[in-house]
């Protein structure tokens, strides 16, 4: 990752693995954007509450903004 402040969970290599081209390069952008402005993204509601969405070409981005921390974990990216 170009820097630290996202943190990608080991169970989204094998989604990102299943992306094509296209989809690899929207979630790259997409990720810039997250790590931009992690706020960008929809709130989740419970029993979700404090996970982030986030929708580009088919595919949903959910996420967790670590205040404290100062970092962004990425937990999925799956199709919708």
């Amino acid at each position: 990752m170009w820097n630290d402040r996202l943190r990608i969970v080991e169970s989204v290599v094998p989604q990102w693995k299943l992306l094509n081209d296209d989809e690899r390069a929207a979630v790259r952008r997409t990720l810039e954007t997250i790590d931009e402005d992690p706020i960008i993204g929809a709130p989740l509601f419970d029993p979700l509450r404090g996970y982030w969405s986030f929708l580009v070409d088919g595919l949903r981005i959910v996420y967790r903004i670590v205040a404290d921390a100062r970092f962004v974990v990425i937990l999925s990216i799956t199709r919708r």
